[in-house]
């Protein structure tokens, strides 16, 4: 046993003097129980001293002659460790940079356990590490780490670094699988920003791999991007093992968990220490990381659930989904007046830059001129910078800790969206496996994380936006709170009665609150923690994370494709057993099946007619999703079963439907206004005679109805435009609105000429890539001007009255789908889909509507086949 109390005591720091009964309580356990373990987690909330305890290990550690490194996610984060360390009185030698740039001194200081080594991730674990593997492995920050893993084991091709090389290689992937909708957006580049990404089938990708190997092995960029040489140089003889997710704007291979366990710098480790103030699940952590079982130190609620600082949250409750809702804009406006630096935290590199965009037309647009932004890069640079401005808004993708701001260098954050994915793996699981429970942990660890970015110590303060209308809903249901320290859900329960206040009101209350005044802020979070109840964490149902990890490391490390089948197996076993796991366990059959069918490629045709059978039951239990419906189709064509194919695609626009009315539940739920506030907002709009509106309408309709919809952007001049992928059919619509009063009461010849000149213009970008192209005039008018009637053309007409008959049909069939329909239970929802999937139409309903050979469009030819 270890007694820390006297080791701390015997290093006479003047700033660490003592022990908090936080750390004394997490060191004596440490000391009696976790001495000898491989993979200790501690979890504590930010403010809690987890890096004096750390320093403290790694210091006795040191004294017995163990190598010991502590590592951060980034250069500010180890310096601040390296000062923290001094402070302490420890030797400590700070590495950072390229291997030639660190001293020979520290190294061997290091080496030779004279000091304790401190850097970032990228020093210690990377292709041609310049220390030696420690003894003991700090892991600061510890889900960072994944981002480092990123750089080893994956290859990103992205439109941003490898133009070229990107649109070859989706052009080509496009022209073998057209059913692949992503493809197709990926080729136009003209979708919302929201698009998912799609997870290639292993039969698509061995066709396909000879194809991108040729590809990136003949690029220019090999000789011009250093780290895209180093990834594929990695990772060449494995891409045939790895999952290819295919995103609008990337293609990224990977192992579906990193085989962290085989690298030798973590492999040889006498014992690795996890912190974070978000550990949450230690078997999804040993999932990300693709480490061994990871043993979490339990720490009592007391110690635990304590905050730093005060919080005050500020939460969009509205249906507003603009950017910047207008609840809060004026909140937002006034807390950037008063302090006049935010950070952003956003999803993606996409969406940062997206924001960035238009708070810099927002800040503008209200005066705010002189308010320099930031996006924040890998090496983390512009941190220091953004610290030391006094004025200035920092941008961040995909990172919701590791950065650390005090006092006045910040005092509002805003998390832009519901982080639900970070990378494209991640969008493709919150798509299409929605039974993952460890993603909706990985969605409140995000938002815990983003929600302390700014309140460090007892007396720091700041304002959290939570932009987003997903996150109201999502905090509605109290097993959404998974993971929620208490004292956080009660800001959220604090910021859900908030968000009933008036935009002036509201505004008020956070400007009172940024100047310091908290009175009214306090007595009001004092009310609610008497009324608290506390939360029981649920933990994983079934952890199937041992398996993954080593299953996933025998395929793509060692490809042992016998020992991946047994461990794929046990996870679907294990999976399978619960009857609420369907579209999770069916990822797990999927993966079985594809080291079984590796194992087939090399020759035994057993093994590949036994992978097909595999497949073919992951399918069956994963349903009628579009993704699984892809699986299908990719198994059919390698069996030559066009007929069942002919099915699928025909099922494909009703699976997509569904799903758009999955995403809308999610945003407005199945209880309380918001469902009839969409509802009569999206009949407003397509009645109203402001063309503007409308437009919005027209958008709104499309989207449900599962075409990706959209108003005029990026110098696209048809009023709403209707583009749809399901299976092989790509379909576009392009609608003119003529909805205001007219002289004549008719269509005009100008009116058809600006129809025919928009339809012109689609055909020759859409037709090239398969697309069958129409026009629509979508008016009030019924007739057309004598001079305009023999310029029809192919142009189809359609009365407002109809398109609100169809929105009439679709919200019954909507209405009846939320009335069964449960966020949290997959069969509830797999069990009312099969109600309403005869009521929907099959793919290519909306060409055959508008193929009618009257120009005027009647109501039966759109409801035809909406039951």
């Amino acid at each position: 046993m270890e007694h820390f109390e006297e080791y701390l005591d015997s290093l006479g720091s003047s700033k660490f003097r003592q022990l908090w009964s936080t750390q004394k309580h997490v060191l004596d356990d440490y000391s009696t129980q976790f001495l000898d373990a491989k993979d200790v987690a501690i979890e504590l909330p930010t403010g809690a001293g987890k890096t004096l305890i750390a320093l403290l290990v790694g210091g006795k550690w040191l004294e017995k002659g163990k190598k010991v490194v502590i590592l951060s996610a980034n250069k500010t984060l180890a310096r601040q460790m390296n000062a923290e360390a001094e402070a302490l009185g420890l030797t400590v030698a700070y590495m950072e940079g390229r291997g030639e740039d660190i001293p020979a001194a520290k190294r061997r200081s290091y080496q030779r356990a004279k000091a304790i080594g401190i850097m970032n991730y990228w020093v210690y674990f990377n292709q041609n590490p310049v220390v030696d593997p420690a003894d003991l492995v700090v892991m600061d920050d510890a889900h960072l780490a994944e981002h480092c893993l990123d750089s080893l084991y994956s290859i990103m091709i992205s439109r941003k670094d490898h133009k070229d090389l990107f649109e070859r290689l989706v052009r080509e992937l496009h022209e073998c699988f057209p059913d692949y909708a992503i493809l197709a957006d990926a080729v136009a580049d003209d979708v919302p920003m929201d698009t998912s990404s799609e997870l290639l089938s292993f039969i698509d990708h061995a066709k396909f791999v000879d194809r991108l190997k040729e590809n990136i092995d003949a690029s220019p960029l090999l000789n011009s991007d250093t780290d895209l040489n180093f990834r594929w140089n990695r990772l060449r003889k494995r891409v045939h093992t790895a999952n290819f997710y295919i995103g609008r704007d990337a293609l990224w291979l990977r192992p579906y968990v990193y085989p962290l366990i085989k690298n030798e710098y973590y492999r040889d480790t006498l014992q690795v220490l996890y912190m974070s103030a978000t550990i949450g699940d230690p078997g999804d952590l040993a999932r990300r990381l693709g480490t061994r079982p990871i043993q979490k130190i339990q720490v009592p609620a007391h110690f635990a659930d304590r905050g730093s600082g005060r919080r005050l949250i500020v939460m969009n409750k509205t249906s507003d989904d603009s950017d910047i809702p207008e609840q809060m804009a004026l909140a937002l406006l006034n807390a950037i007046r008063v302090h006049r630096k935010s950070v952003w935290l956003c999803a993606s590199e996409r969406e940062a830059i997206r924001f960035r965009k238009v708070v810099e037309e927002w800040l503008k647009k209200n005066s705010c001129t002189d308010h320099p932004t930031w996006i924040l890069t890998p090496l983390g640079d512009e941190i220091d910078r953004f610290r030391q401005a006094l004025i200035g808004h920092l941008f961040v993708a995909g990172r919701f800790d590791g950065m650390d701001f005090k006092d006045d260098e910040c005092r509002i954050v805003v998390i832009a969206t519901i982080p639900r994915a970070t990378n494209l793996q991640e969008e493709f699981i919150t798509r299409y496996l929605r039974d993952s429970g460890f993603m909706r942990r990985r969605l409140n660890q995000r938002i815990v994380q983003g929600l302390g970015r700014c309140t460090r110590a007892e007396d720091d303060f700041g304002v959290y936006f939570l932009a987003d209308q997903r996150f109201a809903t999502h905090f509605s249901r109290e097993a959404n709170r998974d993971g929620i320290p208490q004292h956080i859900a009660t800001e959220l329960d604090l910021a859900q009665d908030l968000a009933e206040l008036g935009g002036h009101e509201l505004a008020t209350y956070v400007t009172t609150f940024l100047r310091g005044d908290f009175t009214t802020y306090d007595a009001q979070l004092a009310e609610l923690q008497e009324e608290a109840v506390p939360h029981q964490e649920r933990g994983p149902v079934s952890d199937t994370s041992k398996d993954e990890v080593t299953g996933w490391s025998a395929l793509f490390e060692s490809e042992n494709f016998r020992v991946a089948q047994q461990c794929f197996e046990r996870c679907w076993e294990t999976a399978k057993a619960d009857d609420n796991l369907l579209e999770i366990a069916a990822l797990h059959g999927w993966h079985r099946a594809k080291a079984i069918y590796l194992d087939g490629l090399r020759g035994d045709q057993g093994s590949l007619q036994q992978a097909f059978r595999v497949l073919e039951e992951a399918i069956q239990r994963g349903g009628q999703s579009a993704w699984f419906n892809r699986m299908r189709g990719s198994l059919n064509r390698v069996r030559n079963q066009e007929k069942a194919n002919e099915t699928v695609i025909e099922q494909e626009y009703a699976e997509e439907v569904i799903h758009r009315f999955d995403e809308q539940l999610e945003r407005c739920g199945t209880s309380g206004l918001k469902f009839q506030k969409f509802v009569e907002c999206l009949e407003s709009r397509l009645k109203s005679e402001s063309h503007a509106e409308y437009q919005e309408g027209l958008e709104k309709l499309g989207s449900l109805l599962g075409f990706r919809a959209q108003r005029p952007q990026r110098g696209t001049l048809a009023d709403c435009t209707w583009r749809g992928d399901f299976g092989n059919s790509r379909e576009l619509i392009i609608f003119e609105a003529k909805i205001e009063h007219e002289p004549s009461n008719s269509i005009t010849l100008g009116h058809l000429g600006q129809a025919h000149g928009q339809l012109s213009r689609a055909k020759e970008r859409y037709e090239t890539l398969g697309y069958s192209v129409r026009a629509v005039v979508v008016t009030h008018l019924n007739q057309l001007a004598p001079d305009a009637q023999s310029s029809v053309g192919s142009i189809k007409f359609l009365q407002k009255d109809i398109v609100l008959a169809l929105w009439s049909r679709v919200s019954v069939i909507l209405t009846t789908y939320r009335s069964r329909w449960s966020v949290d239970d997959v069969r509830a929802r797999r069990d009312v889909a099969t109600t309403i999937r005869p009521r929907l139409p099959k793919t290519r309903w909306i060409l055959r509507a508008l193929d009618s050979a009257d120009p005027w469009l009647s109501e039966a030819d759109i409801l035809k086949e909406w039951d």
